[in-house]
């Protein structure tokens, strides 16, 4: 067991879910404002598509949260954590993939591009992590 990884990988598991969940909640409850937020000018229409989008983003927010707090990271639980890190990187590389096809498109406004960035980041965190063990040797 490695006591300063899994802080680590604690901090992480928070802060993916606090920008995830946040975002999410954004976009439900001020979708124009929050798009603001992001330096973006064009606000697609209606509303209920962008709060839609964010319940799909506070939901995976939601599982980053879900399981630092149900689940601490211990030799019990490496199979929770591994499976909720599997499925958000995939879900963040078809995110971070779709968007770069928009914009490359020119569909969606070029400053898109960060939340291509950010997914992609944070899955390529997780693929490195689980490729390494990171989680089974935190436990």
């Amino acid at each position: 067991m490695n006591y300063r990884l899994r802080g680590w990988l604690t901090v992480y598991q928070y802060l993916a879910g606090l920008c995830d969940a946040g975002t999410g909640i954004l976009l439900i409850a001020a979708p124009a404002f929050t798009l603001s937020l992001m330096g973006l000018s064009i606000v697609p229409q209606p509303d209920a598509f962008l709060r839609y989008i964010g319940v799909f983003v506070f939901a995976v927010g939601v599982t980053y949260l879900w399981t630092a707090m149900r689940w601490p990271l211990d030799e019990r639980f490496v199979l929770v954590w591994s499976t909720q890190w599997k499925i958000t990187a995939l879900v963040r590389m078809l995110v971070a993939t779709f968007v770069v096809w928009q914009v490359v498109a020119g569909a969606i406004e070029p400053r898109w591009i960060t939340v291509a960035l950010s997914d992609g980041l944070f899955a390529a965190i997780q693929i490195v992590g689980l490729a390494n063990g990171w989680i089974e040797r935190a436990a």
